[in-house]
């Protein structure tokens, strides 16, 4: 609808009508987090507006900035530019998350107000002005909320500016920027495209008074005119500040998610707002008790830092095993779930880390949708889990039997070993020829069909796009390999390809139910987290 009043005419509509319609958003989310109307303005993202407080706060040479473990990338990134280019000093503050319905604490078990301040006290002790402090209201990945008013004290009190990231928070938690600003927040920015049923392009950015004089768009200068036929109507800046001039219109663009905002609020007021969020917090609470009790693992963080996301560790051991189910949940099952690993939990005897989901629950999900997703992940986790095991034990008797392996694929230019899996109901067992071979050790040993859960594996020396057409290349030594373009084929003891193939045999024999949705790349397993971005 206002894309069609604003393509309808285009010059009314970008010299009042829009800007008007945005200041009714305005008003509109004002009262819905309890702020003035005055002290918000829209943007298109957290991301302009972490960019507008960051340069706000202008970091100088020495000067010191903190934010959270969990800060989002994007927020990690822009702090990081800025403190590049003035010379000042980054700091992060770890969270850390222990699992089994225990909130987030800082280093030793401390809490994370403690550790924030004495974070500040050591820089300030160094001479170090802290020029801003970024915290969560509720993390990203896992998403947690956080103790976002004892933290702003801190910072209240020892005279530093503070950046809340909210922008998970509108549209799961109830929002008062009164006792927000009394704690000590000074910018807090929040998108509405995420749970409040705004279209991309709509979030809001509040600044204390005290503080907005020097907070400014990304586009600077755009509420101008050479002539005054193309000037702005004279109501649509009447009586607002400076700081709502410079955001009111930054030049030619879709200013509709903005002033959707406002329809957004209407439709959460038709349903109710203690409906909606009572929902999604309900169904979170349960989905994750639930899923835990069938998957016998456990819960993340307890019930009051718990909004509209779910946290339950999943029933696999290994990276590469949650890597592919996260995989499989997507491709096989149309469930795109975010996932997260932990580091290993020393106090409770660990020593690999552990993997988990964050399902997030809104009004179009049902508890049929959390059980279909609960059954998925156990039909799939222990075949991901046998495919892990085979490609582990693959790679250990590779390198043992051929140690110029690894440093022959990490030098070599555009080389890599890729595992692929099938995990097809109709194949049975691995084959006893080929990599399944190797797995075996070189033995001839019967697979358990039930204990492989119908993997199929294949290893497949591959050229990347600038193959050789098929024809054996030596990389060092005796060890040779095709392009990606040519069949796969079995490694020979002796790790020899220079006689004759018999490719129809090949064909035949080795080639085994491969998914170009189900590969693991070797080469790229080494992250530490398996969200799919």
């Amino acid at each position: 609808m206002y894309q069609i009043e604003c393509e309808s005419s285009p010059h009314e509509w970008m010299l009042g009508n829009a800007a008007m319609r945005i200041q009714d958003s305005r008003a509109e989310i004002a009262e819905y987090i309890r702020a003035n109307k005055e002290d918000i303005v829209l943007i298109e993202n957290c991301t302009a507006a972490t960019a507008s407080v960051i340069r706000a706060a202008d970091f100088r040479a020495g000067n010191t900035v903190i934010h959270l473990s969990t800060a989002y990338g994007m927020v990690k990134n822009c702090i990081a530019h800025y403190a590049s280019a003035s010379g000042a000093h980054v700091v992060e503050v770890q969270v850390e998350f222990s699992g089994k319905e225990m909130a987030p604490v800082g280093r030793n078990g401390d809490s994370l107000e403690l550790v924030l301040a004495k974070t500040i006290d050591e820089a300030a002790s160094k001479g170090s002005h802290v020029a801003l402090v970024t915290i969560d209201y509720i993390s990203s990945c896992p998403g947690v909320i956080m103790p976002v008013h004892a933290m702003a004290k801190a910072c209240k009190s020892r005279g530093v500016p503070c950046l809340l990231d909210g922008a998970h928070v509108l549209g799961q938690l109830k929002l008062n920027c009164f006792a927000l600003e009394a704690s000590g927040v000074t910018f807090f920015m929040s998108d509405a495209h995420k749970w409040l049923f705004s279209p991309k392009g709509s979030a809001m950015l509040w600044v204390t008074r005290s503080a907005q004089a020097s907070v400014h768009p990304s586009v600077i200068g755009a509420v101008c005119s050479n002539s005054q036929l193309t000037s702005f109507r004279p109501e649509v800046l009447r009586n607002l500040s400076d700081y709502e001039v410079r955001f009111q219109y930054t030049g030619t663009r879709d200013y509709t998610p903005m002033i959707a905002v406002r329809d957004a609020l209407s439709f959460r007021k038709r349903i109710g707002e203690n409906s909606i969020l009572g929902y999604n917090h309900g169904l979170a609470l349960w989905a994750q008790n639930w899923l835990s009790t069938i998957w016998r693992t456990e819960i993340l963080v307890p019930p009051e830092c718990t909004a509209a996301m779910a946290h339950v560790r999943i029933p696999v051991q290994s990276f590469s095993a949650a890597l592919l189910l996260n995989r499989m949940l997507k491709d096989n099952k149309a469930m795109h779930i975010m996932g997260f690993s932990l580091p290993a939990r020393e106090q409770f005897g660990e020593s690999v880390p552990t993997h988990w989901i964050r399902p997030c629950m809104q009004l179009f999900i049902s508890r049929d949708d959390v059980r279909a997703f609960g059954f998925a992940v156990q039909e799939l986790a222990p075949r991901c889990e046998s495919v892990a095991s085979c490609f582990t034990k693959w790679q250990s008797v590779s390198r043992a039997k051929c140690p110029m392996i690894t440093p022959c694929i990490a030098t070599a230019l555009a080389h890599k070993i890729t595992l692929g899996f099938s995990v097809t109901p109709a194949q049975t067992a691995l084959k006893q020829d080929g990599s399944a071979h190797e797995l075996a050790g070189g033995s001839r040993m019967q697979h358990n069909a039930a204990r492989t859960c119908a993997v199929a594996a294949v290893a497949k020396y591959s050229a990347g796009s600038l193959g050789s057409g098929g024809q054996a290349c030596s990389i060092a030594g005796e060890i040779m390999r095709y392009s990606s373009t040519s069949q796969a084929f079995p490694l020979e003891r002796k790790y020899k390809f220079s006689e004759a193939r018999d490719t129809q045999y090949e064909r035949s024999v080795y080639d085994v139910g491969q998914s170009p949705n189900s590969v693991i790349d070797i080469m790229g397993t080494s992250s530490t987290s398996f969200t799919d971005a």
